[in-house]
């Protein structure tokens, strides 16, 4: 037996234990146990006063305390650690006596000093005197001795509640190791159902282990000062984890027993768990509020969230992570993710209107790339917002947008209903068009209305995306072909009694509107489009033919009053027939092309034309007194119509003949001098017929019709004029009455004829009339 330094008592070795020790425990009276005890704690007070600076107190050669404890010559240092460290509850391991550690430093003295060192104190000295900045590290084996005690399952459980998780774990690893140590001698078949017991407190551990690393991952999303400690604890265990569970430990194949030390995948798992807490963090968000811009503001509020949370990510998070978790991509994922499942489950369904549709698509599709969103300056970084796919793709984002035209449609016909409604209250109020909007092509108001909306909604679905621009354009289109047929319809059905001023203005203004409108239609060669165009021009064309019947219908009964006996006296008849026109006058000029010139020369025709008519009836004979005045009026009305042709833009120039050459045939004194006005109306109009020629000469009243006729006829030898090609068919319209008057030199009784006027070619309809006429 060796003697110790002091010579006071034997040193115990490992051949020689001491006579004091049985299995561990200290043989003494209880006496002096209780004296030395209390003797220890007060000389280890004072041995933690002050240490002297000179020597370091865990230097290997010097087994004391502290230079202050000056009883190590009266208490043996291995009596006085083990009286202090060992209980009769605690299984001690064994060391090789000739391992370094023993015979540096003895496993008591070691033990108080790292119990010094970690106490408050001993810090605080340590700081102060500086006297351990260049000590040598602590042996991880001692902490690992004193920690990985045998705890209970409730005591594991009360760590890993209190989020001491890297103790937790230490102790659940410590636990497993023991089961697998057992597995491998094949001691769990003395007891399988406690073996069994055992390892699912292990695998619930573990779980539960796992549930608070789950619950401080969504803590540290949710606070705006992160814990760096659990954070770092976190990466510790999942790290741990993986380190010790490397290599999988086969255990016994059978069912009741769980398996053990096998990888349980805890970065993959945290992955997970950042994953749930992003979506209970996009969930958290409530949807029960439903006053005005509800939707709008959740969207908002959506995108505040993710950007404050992605900045809390980079800014507190990022940094305490290795690299390979890649902190920042994780959670953008995760985010997009949880974002798309909350936008198809929770808003989509909610989303009916058109505005809340259009926000959403845009949402979707625009503003999640944008510097604003995912797109952030201080995000770009670690996010690249080109990468960024977008929120919704495939079968949902197609259905999306179908939701979204057809709610655009639906808006569409809305809001033409809305304007075809107020046309009919214009209508029966009685608001005339003012002519400065008559005059200007591009302040119609039917026509900004109608191009506003259309413009409106093509240009926002554009910035949504391609195809939905063209279906938005399509469906407009679409919806504008319906709604000018359901206007041209109810303007005809308001406006059929006669003609109006009100109802030329609003003519002008729905022929100009409807044109312009037309323009939009050749932009695409889709079947809405052209069906949508070939409704345009059918509106224009009725309202054409409408405009014409109701002329038609107000002028007849007073061209059927012209070359009679009253109208030789008065000018009452043709002066209502030129205020009907001059209302016409007054729009038409306003109309685009080309309708201006097709209305004003459909008038100027229809004009000139009715008024040869009522000479062909021969409803009048002159003699040479009333020839001169016949001539004379029907020269000065001739030049009325032409007049009034002009003003609308009329371009049938040739007509403007038609009734001077007649009045001129009549203003003749001798009959010889008819033969070349004969031949000045045939070469300007080539389709007059003997006829029409032989009803020219009735109202004359010549003898000499037969020499007259044989002259014409030579003139209608097979030998066109150069001239025929370029004037429109006039005389060929007209028919001729084979009926002659009664009395036809005294002109006081005219026979009754049924007179048939067409205007086909020129819009106006069949207008069939019977009618007496009586010349006083």
């Amino acid at each position: 037996m060796e003697t110790s330094a002091n010579g006071s008592h034997p040193k115990p070795t490992e051949d020689n234990p001491p006579n004091n020790l049985d299995n561990g425990h200290v043989q003494r009276s209880p006496i002096k146990n209780q004296s030395f005890l209390k003797t220890f704690e007060r000389l280890s007070k004072r041995s933690l006063k002050k240490p002297r600076k000179e020597e370091e107190p865990d230097s290997p050669k010097k087994p004391e305390l502290d230079q202050n404890v000056r009883s190590s010559r009266v208490f043996p240092d291995k009596s006085v650690f083990r009286l202090s460290k060992r209980s009769p509850n605690k299984v001690e391991k064994k060391e090789d006596a000739s391992s370094p550690k023993s015979k540096e430093l003895p496993e008591e003295t070691a033990s108080l000093v790292g119990k010094w060192r970690r106490s408050i104190k001993g810090k605080k000295r340590i700081e102060y005197n500086g006297a351990e900045t260049n000590a040598a590290p602590e042996e991880p084996g001692c902490e690992e001795e004193e920690e990985l005690q045998m705890l209970s399952v409730m005591e594991i459980n009360g760590l890993i509640q209190s989020k001491e998780i890297k103790k937790a774990f230490k102790n659940i690893k410590f636990m497993e190791d023991k089961l697998l140590e057992e597995i491998c001698a094949n001691d769990f078949h003395e007891n399988v159902t406690e073996f069994t017991i055992r390892g699912r407190d292990v695998d619930l551990l573990y779980g539960s282990l796992f549930n608070m690393v789950r619950s401080i991952v969504k803590d540290s999303l949710l606070q705006d000062h992160v814990d760096v400690s659990l954070v770092s604890s976190v990466v510790y265990l999942i790290n741990k984890e993986a380190e010790t569970h490397k290599t999988p430990v086969v255990t016994p194949a059978n069912s009741e027993i769980p398996l053990l030390g096998q990888p349980r995948g805890w970065k993959r798992l945290w992955k997970e768990a950042v994953k749930d807490s992003v979506s209970n963090r996009i969930e958290s968000l409530a949807m029960t509020d439903r006053e005005d811009g509800w939707f709008v503001r959740h969207l908002e509020n959506l995108q505040s969230i993710t950007v404050k949370d992605m900045k809390n990510v980079k800014k507190s998070l990022s940094s305490h992570y290795p690299e390979d978790y890649d902190v920042c991509a994780t959670y953008a994922r995760s985010f997009h993710e949880a974002l798309a499942s909350h936008l198809q489950k929770n808003v989509i369904p909610l989303a009916s209107e058109l505005s809340q549709l259009y926000c959403l698509l845009d949402w979707i599709v625009n503003q999640y790339r944008r510097d604003d969103f995912m797109g952030h300056p201080e995000l770009q970084a670690e996010i690249n917002p080109l990468s960024l796919q977008a929120l919704l793709e495939g079968e949902c984002l197609e259905n999306l947008k179908k939701d979204y035209n057809r709610a655009l449609q639906e808006t569409i016909r809305k809001y033409l209903n809305n304007i075809l409604e107020m046309e009919k209250r214009n209508w029966e109020n009685g608001e005339e068009v003012e002519e400065l909007v008559r005059g200007d092509s591009c302040h119609l108001p039917i026509y900004t209305d109608i191009e506003e909306m259309i413009g409106t909604h093509v240009r926002q679905s554009a910035t949504l995306s391609e195809d939905l621009e063209t279906s938005a354009f399509i469906a407009c289109i679409k919806e504008l072909g319906k709604f000018t047929t359901r206007l041209q319809a109810a303007f005809q059905d308001n406006f059929s009694t006669g003609l109006t001023d009100l109802f030329v203005q609003y003519t002008v203004i729905y022929v100009n509107s409807f044109t312009k409108l037309r323009h939009n239609t050749t932009q695409s060669d889709a079947e809405e489009c052209r069906c949508a165009e070939n409704s345009l021009n059918s509106a224009v064309k009725s309202l054409r033919q409408h405009f014409f019947r109701l002329f038609v219908k107000d002028t007849k009964p007073q061209f059927q009053k012209l070359i009679t006996e009253n109208w030789l006296k008065n000018n009452t008849t043709f002066n209502a027939i030129m205020k009907s026109t001059g209302i016409l006058c007054r729009c038409l000029k306003y109309l685009l092309p080309p309708h201006d010139k097709d209305f004003a020369c459909g008038i100027h025709h229809y004009l000139v034309k009715e008024y040869i008519t009522q000479i062909m009836k021969r409803k009048l004979r002159l003699n040479h007194l009333r020839r001169k005045k016949a001539a004379q009026k029907m020269r000065e009305e001739g030049d009325l119509i032409n007049k009034a042709a002009d003003d609308m833009g009329s371009n049938l120039n040739n007509l403007h003949y038609a009734i001077h050459c007649i009045s001129e045939i009549l203003g003749v004194k001798k009959s010889d001098d008819i033969k070349p006005k004969l031949e000045e109306l045939f070469n300007l109009y080539p389709d007059i017929s003997q006829d029409h020629v032989l009803c020219i000469l009735h109202l004359y009243s010549t003898r000499k019709k037969g020499r007259l006729l044989e002259h014409f006829q030579k003139l209608q030898q097979p030998n066109p004029s150069p001239l025929e090609a370029q004037w429109p068919r006039l005389f060929s319209e007209i028919e001729c009455s084979t009926q002659a008057a009664c009395f036809p030199l005294c002109g006081y009784g005219a026979a009754p004829n049924l007179a048939k006027d067409d205007f086909v070619e020129r819009g106006a309809v069949h207008v069939e009339e019977e009618n007496s006429f009586t010349d006083e």
